[in-house]
């Protein structure tokens, strides 16, 4: 089961960079157009080694558990949902389509801050919610600012917290059920 886990691992670095790699040589790509994504990944790339050094710091302080592979599968999944939307013009063709990465995205993010920090599954909840309504409100600013088009009018706004409230309170049940066992 290992060995599926650092493949998956792998498979989803790949897709990260190979679909920020793909918006930057096509920035006038109707699926990537307006939208930043190349500057997006200026922050994605630092985020998706947040599992990565948090448990290399664990380990310089004495830690010696063993690298939490499927946490940080969790937390580049967040990523590969939300550049796969757009690889595949999910988020123009399905007009609810990002209810779908708000809600694992917070969701995921919920259980890899319990994780990481060891903290209880509602702890977490607080955590993801707080990182999700600052994504919320830089997705609006980005559009008003920038002319960028990633916000489609009050109610998406809406409805991505109440996705996102749904995958934290979802993914944080099942983290308590799988803590329990």
């Amino acid at each position: 089961m290992r060995a599926v886990g650092w493949l998956a691992n792998a498979l989803l670095r790949v897709s990260v960079v190979g679909v920020l790699m793909e918006a930057l040589s096509r920035p006038d790509d109707p699926r990537f157009a307006g939208k930043a994504i190349g500057k997006r990944g200026m922050v994605m790339i630092p985020l998706s080694m947040v599992v990565p050094l948090a448990h290399a710091a664990r380990r310089r302080s004495g830690d010696e558990r063993s690298y939490p592979l499927w946490t940080d599968n969790l937390w580049l999944s967040i990523f590969a949902l939300d550049l796969a939307g757009n690889h595949f013009d999910w988020y123009e063709r399905h007009r609810h389509f990002d209810a779908i990465p708000h809600a694992h995205g917070t969701g995921a993010a919920t259980v890899v801050a319990a994780e990481l920090m060891g903290l209880p599954a509602l702890a977490g909840v607080g955590l993801a919610q707080l990182g999700h309504i600052l994504l919320e409100a830089q997705e609006y600013y980005s559009d008003v600012w920038f002319g960028l088009r990633n916000v489609r009018g009050t109610w998406d706004t809406v409805n991505d917290l109440l996705a996102g409230a749904a995958g934290s309170a979802g993914y944080a049940a099942a983290l308590g059920w799988a803590r329990r066992r």
